[in-house]
């Protein structure tokens, strides 16, 4: 679906740029137009019956507040329909830990979509978890097996890049009582009706090339306190206030749309 008018009124920083965060959940930034279609999100637009689920342990308390966190001017939408906005609209378009949920053959299309949103010379951020790392701290660990590594190492880094792309129940939902587990079981489904099922993994290679397919020049690998975007640091998207990364082993890649 491509948008010749914008669904939604497009916010500004002060210095005039549009930013577009997508799969934003609660990981936002001052002035930005953050795009989301999470289960938590759409139960906050119903703040009085979240307070009542908190008071009766149907909603935990770590949930409950990352509700009342959740931005208000956040857009609700399901980008598997496109994204809600017209060509040629923003500065910066970002997402982190969004593309490998997507189904590998649908990836192109979302980028292209990323493209088509942004102004010429205009950057996308793209962040997702990194084969590369993943895969190098896994035989790391079975090089050093059996006499300088232990079988929990193993484990550990087994689950690191596997364990997301099969699980079937939500790793937070364990956590929760009996009853609510039922109940989310039933109203939201499974790891892959809840959307956190990881669907593919990208590598600094197979991104750049998805990326260059999708008409992106000037590709770089970034950290998470680097970027071509002004003021990056700033905005702590990837970084929390202390300096540290909000995800570990995660691919940063920039591009610009030609």
């Amino acid at each position: 679906m491509k948008f010749r008018k914008s669904r939604f009124p497009v916010r500004r920083l002060a210095d005039g740029r549009a930013m577009l965060n997508l799969g934003s959940s609660a990981e936002v930034a001052p002035g930005w137009n953050n795009v989301d279609f999470s289960w938590l999100l759409r139960l906050s637009r119903y703040r009085r019956c979240c307070a009542v689920l908190h008071r009766f342990g149907f909603l935990s308390e770590h949930r409950y507040q990352r509700i009342l966190k959740l931005d208000p001017h956040m857009v609700l939408w399901n980008l598997a329909k496109g994204i809600p906005f017209a060509e040629q609209s923003f500065d910066v378009v970002y997402h982190s830990h969004l593309l490998e949920h997507l189904p590998r053959e649908a990836a192109p299309d979302f980028l292209r979509e990323c493209r088509r949103v942004l102004k010429p010379g205009g950057i996308l951020r793209v962040v997702v978890p990194d084969l590369e790392e993943l895969a190098r701290t896994y035989i790391d660990v079975v090089n050093r097996l059996p006499d300088r590594a232990t079988m929990p190492e193993h484990a550990a880094a087994v689950v690191e890049m596997f364990d997301q792309m099969v699980v079937r129940t939500p790793k937070v939902r364990k956590e929760q009582k009996l009853v609510v587990r039922l109940v989310e079981h039933i109203l939201i489904g499974n790891t892959a009706r809840e959307g956190s099922l990881h669907r593919w993994m990208y590598d600094r290679f197979s991104l750049e090339g998805l990326m260059e397919d999708a008409g992106f020049i000037n590709i770089q690998v970034q950290e998470g306190n680097t970027s071509q975007i002004a003021g990056w640091s700033q905005f702590h998207l990837d970084t929390k206030l202390d300096g540290s990364l909000y995800a570990k082993d995660s691919l940063y890649m920039e591009g610009n749309r030609s």
